[in-house]
């Protein structure tokens, strides 16, 4: 989740460019990144939002979904 939404760097760097790395308990990944539209995808975004409300205390931001290759 991106507290700052679009306006953060790296969500502006998705925008315009889809694949990513990213590292998971010390594992590189190659993949797909995409914005979550909350008015498209309520139930996943809400079921997210639930799951980042338990375990982080907040649930307020942008959701990206990441997607290894």
């Amino acid at each position: 989740m991106s507290k700052l939404r679009k306006g953060a760097h790296w969500v502006q760097n998705i925008i315009h460019n889809p694949r990513v790395s990213f590292t998971v308990n010390h594992t590189i990944f190659t993949g797909t990144a995409r914005i979550i539209d909350q008015d498209n995808e309520p139930e996943l975004s809400a079921e997210i939002s639930k799951l980042m409300s338990t375990k982080y205390g907040w649930n307020e931001g942008l959701i990206v979904e990441l997607t290894c290759y």
